[in-house]
């Protein structure tokens, strides 16, 4: 089911036949993890875990895929996910991309997109966003999406800088 639609992507569910491609683009890439887990590379058996853990096989919200339309082919997950390490009523937003698909504007349309769905779907006055210190591409993607530093936290992954964008 197709959550998010931009110009160029499409915000999809998970599913189980897609965990070969996100293992070989996102997981098993060191400087992928590194910017974003901060640790090693995945297995493909912590990979496979973490997606049936943590991936959106059937809602609007959660970790989905992230496709390009006009190849159809996966770039990443993403999506709108509740802020567990804050007020369970915020929700962040979220991207990981390929590397290959660095640099082309993917996250910020995602991001956008992401935005809009936190504001008019679920009705919330504000968007967050967790990023790890070391993912300074990202830290510049949110920035430009308009986001503000808010504070930094530690969490069981590490430090995180918390950032914000609020709607009133």
């Amino acid at each position: 089911m197709n959550i998010l639609n931009t110009k160029r992507l499409i915000l999809r569910n998970i599913t189980k036949e897609d965990f070969q491609t996100l293992y070989e683009e996102i997981f098993s890439d060191y400087e992928v993890v590194e910017n974003t887990f901060g640790s090693t590379m995945f297995s493909q058996e912590e990979t496979y875990k973490f997606l049936l853990e943590n991936g959106n096989f059937d809602s609007n919200i959660g970790l989905s895929v992230i496709k390009v339309k006009e190849t159809n082919t996966i770039i990443g997950v993403g999506g709108v996910l509740p802020c567990t390490y804050l007020d369970e009523s915020d929700y962040e937003i979220g991207f990981i991309l390929e590397k290959q698909s660095w640099g082309k504007g993917y996250a910020k349309e995602i991001g956008s997109a992401q935005i809009e769905q936190i504001r008019n779907e679920l009705k919330k006055t504000r968007a967050l966003a967790v990023v790890s210190p070391i993912n300074k591409a990202s830290i510049k993607s949110l920035k430009n999406l308009g986001f503000i530093y808010e504070k930094t936290l530690v969490i069981p992954r590490g430090e995180r800088l918390v950032y914000s964008l609020s709607f009133d």
